[in-house]
């Protein structure tokens, strides 16, 4: 199935921005009065039908749409450090979205050797892992932040579920596979919210700053992961305990 994206709907019709437009009618070679598929990213799927092409810009009458059944047992926010390999972050984007998550933010801590994540290149990666992977539900992506300034924001000082931060440091920590099991749902959904670090990993004082915050420690076993394979372990966690009841 192709599926395409706009959120630009109003009424019965809606359209798509150039970008898609172009993919539709020079790519797929569509034409007027062709049916295709379009989410708004919010968790809907429409039919409709080519109307017009005015300009570059392709026109649709909505058919038909429904609710895609993607709503998930969780909801989880992830902050996650920009790796120095772009391209390793935006495979870890990828599978946030192929598993599924609500939000994500890009943080720069003490030890991070990326300190720059352009935001809307980060969008561009989100959205064709949507539509590759037929999602409906469009992850929210934060501008790139300061992790002591993340960890004091509001946002996250009202977050209602569990806050956790992974890190490579000596002490006594708790399997993350353990948390996640003991989290009890609220409105349906175990609600997280989980940091991973930088190559050089969290410095011992932004954990303490975590943690005097609310978060709790956790670790992912004796393994040493890299960022972008920790961050998707997290969530591959997230998504298979949560469904397992």
């Amino acid at each position: 199935m192709e599926l395409f994206f706009t959120n630009t709907i109003t009424g019965s019709t809606a359209m798509l921005d150039e970008q898609e437009s172009t993919h539709c009618l020079k790519v797929l070679r569509h034409k007027r009065g062709d049916k295709i598929t379009f989410t708004d990213g919010a968790g809907k799927l429409y039919t409709a039908e080519i109307s017009n092409v005015q300009g570059k810009i392709c026109h649709l009458n909505i058919l038909s749409s429904l609710d895609s059944g993607e709503a998930r047992p969780y909801y989880l926010h992830i902050a996650v450090a920009p790796t120095k390999s772009l391209d390793r972050y935006e495979w870890f984007l990828e599978k946030a979205v192929e598993f599924g998550v609500d939000r994500i933010t890009p943080v720069v801590g003490d030890h991070s050797e990326r300190r720059i994540f352009k935001k809307e290149r980060g969008e561009r990666v989100i959205l064709s892992a949507l539509k590759q992977s037929l999602k409906t539900t469009l992850p929210m992506l934060d501008e790139t932040i300061d992790l002591s300034d993340f960890i004091k924001s509001e946002a996250v000082e009202r977050f209602s579920g569990a806050k956790l931060i992974g890190h490579c440091n000596t002490g006594e920590r708790t399997e993350l596979t353990t948390i996640i099991d003991s989290l009890t749902p609220t409105d349906g959904k175990r609600r997280a919210l989980i940091l991973i670090g930088p190559e050089g990993d969290f410095s011992l004082s932004e954990v303490n700053l975590a943690i005097s915050k609310g978060f709790r420690d956790f670790t992912m076993g004796e393994s040493r992961f890299r960022v972008e394979t920790a961050a998707v372990a997290a969530i591959s966690a997230m998504y298979f305990l949560s469904r397992r009841g």
